[in-house]
């Protein structure tokens, strides 16, 4: 774990009750961006970082699904 972090071991637990499909590295990069600007006062960089990073997995499962 991500130095011991309880929070994002608590993300990664409840994934597996609530969305056990949801890919785990991308819960744990998007947890990184919230931990990362959570203080800051413009929200869009957050926002826009976890826009990206949605976006591209979803670009990515949308490839890895058409090969199959």
């Amino acid at each position: 774990m991500v130095e011991d972090d309880l929070t994002l071991e608590t993300l990664l637990a409840v994934r597996e009750d609530v969305a056990p499909y949801l890919d785990q590295d991308l819960l744990k990069q998007c947890y990184q961006i919230q931990k990362r600007f959570q203080f800051k006062d413009d929200r869009t960089v957050s926002t826009n970082g976890m826009d990206r990073l949605i976006d591209e997995a979803l670009v990515a499962h949308s490839e890895a699904a058409k090969s199959n």
